[in-house]
């Protein structure tokens, strides 16, 4: 997916005197990793790095976390904590103190996202399980207060857009777009509210289509395409550093160690699989733009474009919003870069569309909307929803349409 490079402002921790250890210290350590664990990535962040970024050493960090997995479980785990106490706390119907305690709390942790999107995966099962049993609790909380706001709106509605919300107020730690505070704040707000409020098509007024859950596809007659596409959706699936080239050669039916007759390293296939979804997007915009008549057409051209490519291939931009990390560092520009230019059409059409809405704000509504596209498209039991593709075009005109109240 074209989200942008984020290269966070690693937090500048100021050391104590000599002898004396401050009370927040773990707070501190948990703090630092998370910044570094969203910058570089899990498998690259060692815990002398960390001890290092608190002015601590590593003997003395080990006294306060285990491991490396236990301190990226309690990075999660703390988000996590704060976003279940802001939704046990909001009345039923109040959306008001929902979307401003979670725009808060967005820009407290700008990493959480990333952090739990890319990095979590490298939790043991059984900490991975219990994380995303919580997470699922807060959307079962939170969806009752968009039901009380909306009365009439089906339980199966009111979890899309539920979904919806998480994926904007996620958004944020996948790009580097800055705000000052309270424009940003507000704008978040503004981007759940709408929505939470969309108008979604009336599925009975849809024709029926057929469930492709388990099409399973032709297999290619190239051997070495059948290895790249097996990459591409363990990688999108489990993670770079997770899948080998034997579970890639078992995937594409090659035993052994025949795989490296189609291709020398894993690397080559993360850059090709990369690759192919980033100019896939581009060659898709550069018909929309040379058949299109006014941004706006573009722009919902572009959405539907999006959508398509996701909901047929969510292994490639799955891969594109998690894997990037893990390039050769010359392939992570160039990739950064074509994420960078895709993201910049959008920007360009929608302040064309919109002249009052700055650079950084369009981006940031840009990311949102991609954003939704890219998670719901990976929820299995949202992918089952029989016309998603419509659910997520009125999602992404309800954040794109120039009329978003409060931006002037």
């Amino acid at each position: 997916m074209p989200i942008e490079d984020k290269t966070a402002m690693t937090r500048t921790s100021t050391h104590p005197a000599r002898g004396r250890r401050p009370r927040d210290r773990k707070a501190q350590i948990v703090t630092a990793a998370a910044d570094l664990f969203h910058q570089h990535g899990y498998h690259t962040v060692t815990m002398d790095q960390i001890a290092g970024a608190v002015g601590i050493t590593a003997g003395a960090l080990y006294r306060h976390f285990r491991n490396k997995q236990e301190l990226l479980s309690r990075t999660v785990d703390d988000g996590l904590s704060a976003f279940e106490t802001a939704v046990r706390d909001t009345a039923p119907g109040d959306i008001d103190t929902l979307l401003d305690v979670m725009a808060s709390l967005t820009l407290d942790r700008r990493d959480l996202g990333v952090l739990w999107q890319r990095e979590s995966r490298n939790l043991p099962d059984a900490d991975r399980d219990r994380l995303r049993h919580r997470f699922r609790g807060v959307a079962e909380n939170t969806a009752p207060v968009i039901q009380a706001a909306r009365p009439g709106l089906t339980t199966a509605d009111a979890d899309l857009l539920t979904w919806a919300l998480f994926a904007v107020f996620a958004s944020p730690s996948h790009h580097s777009a800055q705000l000052p505070r309270a424009r940003f704040h507000a704008l978040l707000q503004q981007l759940g509210g709408a929505v939470i409020h969309t108008a979604l098509p009336d599925s009975q007024e849809r024709p029926d289509r057929p469930n492709t859950e388990t099409n399973t596809g032709l297999s290619r007659a190239s051997r070495r395409e059948s290895v790249l596409d097996a990459a591409a959706r363990l990688f999108g699936e489990h993670g770079y550093q997770a899948v080998s080239m034997e579970d890639i050669g078992a995937a594409a039916g090659i035993s052994g160690a025949g795989i490296y007759n189609h291709v020398p390293a894993k690397s080559e296939l993360l850059v090709a699989a990369l690759t192919r979804a980033a100019d896939a997007l581009h060659m898709d915009a550069s018909r929309i733009f040379a058949t299109a008549s006014t941004p706006g057409q573009a722009l919902t051209r572009l959405l539907r474009s999006y959508i398509d490519l996701t909901l047929t291939s969510s292994h490639l931009t799955g891969a594109l919003i998690t894997e990037v990390v893990h390039l050769p560092h010359d392939q992570r520009r160039t990739i950064r870069r074509l994420q960078h230019d895709y993201v910049g059409e959008w920007v360009q059409l929608l302040t064309t569309e919109k002249p009052d809405l700055t650079d950084p704000e369009a981006r940031v509504i840009t990311q949102a909307v991609l954003a939704i596209v890219n998670d719901l498209a990976r929820i299995q039991h949202l992918r089952r929803r029989p016309h998603l593709d419509d659910d997520l075009a009125a999602l992404g005109r309800a954040l794109l349409t120039p009329s978003l109240p409060g931006i002037a």
